[in-house]
Order: C-alpha cells, then sequence, then structure tokens
C-alpha cells in the first residue's frame, strides 16, 4: 500500500534494531478480545468483548481476530444477533503508534489495508449487529461503531469521530459511503473534513449514534430489547435485507486498498504525516504536519 520509493524512515532503520523493538513491542499489555455466548428470550447473543489490558488500539493480529469471532458468530445458527461491547472507559483509540512506527513499510501497508478487512468483516456480518460504547470511539474506534446496524454510547463519556484528517490521512471513498447511510448528510462533510470529534448526544442528533444510556447496564438492556424486536423478522429476511442496504459500500471497500495505494503514490507527504502524527502521539506533543499536497491529476 506504500511503495518503498517513499522516503520513510522506518524502511531505513537498521533492521536488527527494529526486530529487538517489536520483540520488546509484542510483550506490552494491549486490548483483548474475548467472546461470550449470552441468552436473552430463548434467543442466542454472541458477544464480542474489547477489553482494556493495555492501549485501547488496533494493531494487525486484533483485527484478524476480530473476523475470526465474527465469522464464528457468523455460522452458528442459534446465535441470532451480534454485539460489541466495550468497557467503562476508552472504546477504542484507532491503530496503536507502535505498530505503525516500529514496522517496514510493507507491513504499514498490510496494516492500513487490514482497517478495511476489518470495514468488510464488520459491514458483511449477516446478523443484527450492535455496539455498546462506553467511552472514546476515535479513528478505528468510530469505524467499528458505525459499520455496526446500531449503535449505542454512555451520555457524557467520551468523543465518537473519524480523527484520520488530523493524523495526514483522507476519509475515502468506502468511509464516505457508510457515513451518508447513517449519518444525517447535512453533517458528513463536517465529520469527513474536520475529524470532528462529537459528544455522544450530539452523534444521535446526527445519526452516527442511535442512542444514548446512563451506563453500561442501561445500553445492554437496550441492545436486548432491540433484538427481542429484530427476532420476530425471520433470518433469511434479515440477511438479504443487509446485503441489499450494505451492497455498494462493501464493493468499495473490495476495492480501497488498491485505491488507497494510489492516494498514497498521488500525495506522498501522507504517509509522512502518518509518520509524524504516531511519533508525536507516543511523544505526547502536538504533530507537525505538512501541508505540501499535489494539486494535479484528482480525476
Amino acid at each position: 500500500m506504500v511503495g518503498n520509493k517513499f522516503d520513510l524512515k522506518v524502511s531505513n532503520t537498521d533492521f536488527g534494531n527494529q526486530e529487538n523493538r517489536r520483540a520488546r513491542d509484542t510483550k506490552r499489555n494491549r486490548m483483548k478480545l474475548a467472546k461470550e455466548v449470552i441468552t436473552s428470550k430463548d434467543s442466542k447473543i454472541g458477544v464480542m468483548k474489547l477489553l482494556p489490558e493495555g492501549p485501547m488500539t488496533l494493531t494487525l493480529p486484533l483485527i484478524r481476530e476480530m473476523g475470526e469471532i465474527l465469522e464464528e458468530f457468523t455460522v452458528d445458527q442459534d446465535i441470532r444477533a451480534g454485539i460489541i461491547s466495550g468497557p467503562d472507559g476508552d472504546f477504542c483509540l484507532g491503530l496503536d503508534p507502535d505498530a505503525i512506527l516500529n514496522s517496514s513499510t510493507d507491513e504499514i501497508s498490510k496494516i492500513m489495508a487490514g482497517i478495511f478487512e476489518m470495514f468488510g468483516s464488520l459491514v458483511s456480518f449477516p446478523k443484527p449487529l450492535i455496539a455498546e460504547v462506553g467511552g472514546n470511539a476515535v479513528g478505528g474506534g468510530a469505524i467499528i461503531v458505525y459499520t455496526c446496524d446500531y449503535r449505542y454510547m454512555v451520555d457524557g463519556k467520551g468523543r465518537i469521530g473519524f480523527a484520520e484528517p488530523l493524523v495526514g490521512l483522507p476519509i475515502t471513498k468506502t468511509l464516505i459511503l457508510r457515513m451518508r447511510q447513517v449519518m444525517v448528510p447535512s453533517f458528513v462533510s463536517e465529520a469527513a473534513m474536520e475529524g470532528a470529534l462529537y459528544k455522544p448526544a450530539d452523534a444521535v442528533q446526527n445519526g452516527l449514534l442511535s442512542e444514548v444510556g446512563a451506563s453500561l447496564e442501561e445500553l445492554r438492556k437496550k441492545s436486548l430489547s432491540k433484538i427481542n424486536v429484530l427476532n420476530r423478522i425471520p433470518a433469511s429476511a434479515t440477511v438479504e435485507t443487509k446485503k441489499a442496504l450494505n451492497k455498494e459500500t462493501l464493493e468499495a471497500a473490495k476495492a480501497a486498498p488498491k485505491e488507497l495505494t494510489e492516494l498514497f503514490k498521488k500525495q506522498p507527504a501522507m504517509v509522512k504525516n502518518l509518520l509524524e502524527a504516531m511519533k508525536a502521539n507516543k511523544e505526547k506533543r502536538r504533530p507537525s504536519l505538512t501541508h505540501e499536497a499535489n494539486y494535479t491529476n484528482q480525476s
């Protein structure tokens, strides 16, 4: 996704040192995933939990594990719906800075492609999917949330939004198509171009969220109530309805990695800005992003 032609410091690092850093990095505590199956009114529900055992950030192995859990929920005929539940605090803050900074160019490409892999596995989930958010859902965290059919967040706890522009990355066609599906149209440009982060109540008003609640316990009640309503609909109808709703978005997601490769070729400054933003995050300072841009060949 990011070719070797770009001036990436990470690709010129001594790989022995890089391997040592990566080995140390794997020992860090990280966000973990857990799964369980619960029952509500004789209906089984698959619950994927985001556990705060470290920074609530995304790595490629975690993205792949998420897809595997969703596939398990898909093939289990007894499971009628899925819930993605976060802790009382940060839900997910997007890409892991260490995963970016300690990777080669090719590995960064795989991580970026993994975001669209995650997007596809969530949007293609054929059963009702609900997000229960207890705190900040930013960047990749917001992607997890807004790909769910119903999106509940604890009121007054954190923000939700797409911070990609703030780290120098564009909001691509795939992400915008989903925004247009769930958000009030007049808010899409603000969310996409400004990297706006919304309070939960404001996110309900613009469509990014479905409802807010006072606690995670209240969100679970909302989830179970919604699933009980959805269980009145035959599963075969739900499967085909979701396919129809998400067909265009899924097709865009399949093409997204190649499109992003082309964007990096057109705008090499995006890669520089991403690395600077990840480094600044680690150093707890504001990033110094470049405004270099290629204004030609914008077809």
